[in-house]
């Protein structure tokens, strides 16, 4: 499985997130999961990859 955390505090990665969702519509295709208030540190204990 290659899943990948985005830090959607960061400006950047919230933005290639937006243009993933609008190219390939990650929802609609249940291929995105969100979480809060987790850290990038406790994604990364759960098996995401930084982007």
């Amino acid at each position: 499985m290659d899943m990948k955390i985005y830090d959607c505090d960061n400006e950047d990665q919230f933005k290639a997130i937006e243009t993933l969702q609008s190219e390939k519509d990650l929802v609609m295709t249940n291929k995105i999961q969100a979480f809060s208030p987790d850290s990038l540190e406790e994604g990364m204990n759960r098996g995401f990859k930084p982007f």
